[in-house]
């Protein structure tokens, strides 16, 4: 390791190919239609709330049953086990739209079902997780720290709704037809894709929030946000974020050494809460009158992981949030068949 970064180059490595990540998220932000809520039957809705909020209920569940014959393993590490099947219950949106882009499958009735639900739980589960972590990390700081946090969250989901997105379709209706988008233009709205960033970390949040939420107001599709994708997705996609990955992976060492009884636990939670969330897209689907074949790939789908997933793991780890047992059995299955 030493070799292969020398002091100091880690750290600039990491912060470098962070970026990747950050242009990622944005550019998922920026393919999101995100009136596709408002659409929406309650079929995707139904699936999309049960299939969210059952795995976390089970997954406290789990927790509080297996404590007592794991005391030793799951006791002293509680919080982390918590966040960590909290955070294998969510549905990332980037990573489903990229497996049925894959599988070329998104335009059928079951693709447009998958990113329907998909997108409502990645909407909830950004939601909920915000929120959680102004208490989670002002928790030292008192109520006005708290206050003050919140305000400036809901600052951001204000302006940018209200003030960025009215300015992006005044640039749409600007742009002569069949003519690209002036550069200068892009070059703003990615000065303030990072602004924003910075902001949300000073409101004890991380940096991808901006980047996320300033990528839903962009409107989707030519010329505006066509052009930003084909701006970023190279160097943020093909070149960034693949080092990102192998960043994240060299803090998994999977030379260390731990006991049966604490990877049985850490396999075992992981194991039974998603075959809750397996269950939990399977019946409402059941229920919606979907044949069984379509719910079963349906619920395969949406439990599908990647590289969100790793950025998320290596993130808590990062503020240890989960110790490394956990990021270890956690990170090592995304990686075999990484979407």
């Amino acid at each position: 390791m030493r070799v292969l970064f020398p002091y100091g180059t880690h750290d600039t490595i990491t912060t470098i190919t962070s970026i990747g990540f950050v242009l990622f998220i944005f550019i998922n932000g920026v393919q999101m239609d995100f009136s596709l809520i408002t659409r929406m039957g309650k079929k995707a809705w139904t699936i999309a709330i049960i299939g969210l909020v059952v795995p976390i209920l089970t997954a406290v569940a789990f927790l509080a049953v297996l404590s007592h014959p794991l005391l030793e393993v799951i006791d002293h590490n509680y919080n982390s086990f918590l966040v960590a099947l909290v955070s294998h219950t969510v549905i990332s949106f980037a990573v489903i739209a990229s497996l049925l882009n894959e599988l070329q499958i998104q335009n059928s009735e079951l693709g447009k079902l998958a990113l329907s639900a998909a997108l409502v739980s990645d909407v909830l589960c950004t939601f909920a997780t915000t929120i959680g972590t102004v208490f989670m990390f002002s928790e030292g700081d008192g109520t006005k720290e708290i206050v003050t946090n919140l305000l400036g969250l809901l600052a951001m989901a204000i302006f940018v709704p209200l003030v960025c997105r009215p300015v992006m379709f005044w640039i749409v209706r600007s742009t002569p037809e069949g003519r690209p988008v002036k550069d200068g233009y892009l070059y703003v709205i990615i000065v303030l894709l990072f602004v924003l960033g910075w902001v949300s970390v000073k409101i004890n949040q991380e940096f991808v929030l901006g980047a996320f939420i300033l990528g839903l107001a962009v409107p989707e599709g030519p010329p505006l946000g066509a052009a930003l994708v084909k701006k970023l997705n190279f160097f943020g996609t093909t070149f960034l974020l693949p080092i990102f990955v192998t960043i994240c992976m060299l803090k998994a060492d999977f030379s260390s050494t731990y006991s049966s009884t604490s990877v049985f636990a850490v396999c075992l939670v992981i194991i039974l809460t998603h075959l809750v969330k397996i269950l939990s897209c399977i019946l409402p689907a059941l229920y919606c009158h979907m044949p069984f074949r379509d719910a079963l790939s349906l619920s395969l789908i949406l439990n599908s992981k990647g590289v969100v997933e790793i950025g998320l793991y290596c993130f808590l780890y990062d503020y240890k949030v989960i110790i490394h047992l956990i990021l270890l059995y956690t990170i090592m299955p995304n990686t075999e068949f990484l979407i």
